[in-house]
């Protein structure tokens, strides 16, 4: 469901019509391990998690990095850095938007 959301919004499909060009997926620069990195489709990830009543505690890393790694590069052997700041920052955004 998250994965075809980014997608419509990438490439017009689904319920975009697409008559205006390929739509931008937000970018934004979090720290994984100590470095920024920029991470494409997180807000529209959360956002769409959120609609979905998903608390952070229902959340695993495993299925953040699952729908993340879709348009981002990981590294072969720092998934589990990147899994801690997915869950951080999801944390963050939960209470940001639910208190």
């Amino acid at each position: 469901m998250v994965i075809s959301m980014l997608k419509d919004k990438i490439f017009g499909r689904g319920s975009s019509c697409g008559c205006c060009g390929t739509q931008i997926v937000g970018s934004r620069q979090i720290d994984v391990g100590g470095r920024k990195v920029g991470i494409l489709g997180m807000d529209e990830t959360f956002r769409e998690y959120l609609k979905r009543g998903k608390k952070p505690e229902d959340l695993t890393g495993d299925e953040l990095l699952k729908v993340l790694k879709k348009f981002n590069f990981i590294a072969e052997g720092a998934e589990e850095v990147y899994k801690k700041a997915f869950l951080r920052e999801y944390q963050g955004f939960f209470e940001a938007r639910k208190s």
